[in-house]
C-alpha cells in the first residue's frame, strides 16, 4: 500500500510538521534548562556561600549569610526573567517558521 490508499500524507524525510514543531521545541527547552542550570548555580551558590564564610570570618552570624541569600534571590529572578524573555521568543519564532 502507498500512502495514497492509507487516506495519510506522506512522511517526509524529516516527519510531519507537528512532529518538527515538537523537536524544535524539545530542544530549545533543553538547551534552555542546561544554560539557566549553571547560571542559577552561580547566582545562588556564590552569594549565600560568600556570607557565610563572611559570616565566620568576622563572627556576625547570621546576618551576611540572609544579605546573601537576598542577593541571591535577586539574581535568581534576574536570571530568571532573561531566560524566558530569551527562550520565550524564539520557542514563538521557531514555532512560526515550523509552521
Amino acid at each position: 500500500m502507498n500512502s495514497g490508499e492509507t487516506g495519510k500524507e506522506p512522511a517526509n524525510k524529516y516527519g510531519s510538521d507537528k512532529e518538527r514543531v515538537n523537536n524544535t521545541a524539545l530542544r530549545l527547552f533543553t538547551m534552555a534548562v542546561l544554560d539557566m542550570s549553571w547560571q542559577l548555580a552561580i547566582v545562588v551558590l556564590v552569594p549565600v556561600i560568600g556570607g557565610y564564610e563572611l559570616d565566620k570570618h568576622l563572627h556576625s552570624t547570621p546576618w551576611l549569610t540572609v544579605i546573601g541569600f537576598v542577593i541571591a534571590m535577586a539574581g535568581a529572578y534576574v536570571v530568571m526573567k532573561r531566560m524566558l524573555k530569551e527562550y520565550g521568543s524564539k520557542t514563538v519564532n521557531n514555532t512560526k517558521e515550523a509552521k
